[in-house]
């Protein structure tokens, strides 16, 4: 435990506190997508939003690196080092300025399609929770149902044969 308490005592020591570490995990695709959009929005090209939106999630190395690549090598180039969370924002952006889509609406359903699988998970989830709670609910609530169902009649049972407990 002490050496833990040392450890955290040593990375609060060596870390100034204005300056954070990147984070290594891609950042969340809504939040990207959303940042994207406006961007778009205003007129600016698909590599000016993508920088745009680089620079204001600059805790994550991910999409910097992603960034600066699409910007030298292209977007194909940068699709191909790309995390799962952004490779399929990177891809559709890529075929959407090689076929020449509009971009906005491009990224507006990608946007929905997120909140559609987002709402389509969570969903399943409430309905897979009284199942889930069945079990527990039973074994925590049944004994004590029993118990007051039929310890009245038990008792003036047992106070009627012999004295009872009390």
């Amino acid at each position: 435990m002490t050496f833990v308490a040392v450890l955290f005592a040593i990375g609060l020591i060596a870390a100034p506190v204005g300056q954070r570490s990147p984070r290594s995990q891609a950042p969340p695709r809504r939040l990207v997508l959303l940042l994207l959009a406006v961007e778009l929005r205003s007129g600016r090209s698909v590599l000016a939003a993508l920088q745009e939106t680089s620079s204001v999630l600059g805790d994550y190395a991910e999409l910097q690196v992603v960034t600066r690549l699409a910007t030298v090598s292209g977007l194909t180039a940068a699709v191909e080092e790309a995390s799962d969370e952004l490779r399929p924002v990177l891809i559709q952006l890529a075929r959407a300025q090689r076929s020449g889509a509009p971009l906005v609406d491009t990224v507006r359903r990608m946007i929905e399609r997120d909140i559609a699988d987002r709402r389509a998970v969570s969903l399943s989830r409430a309905r897979a929770l009284p199942v889930k709670l069945m079990i527990p609910l039973t074994l925590l609530m049944l004994p004590g149902l029993i118990l007051m169902t039929f310890a009245p009649t038990i008792f003036g049972l047992l106070d009627d044969f012999g004295g009872g407990l009390l």
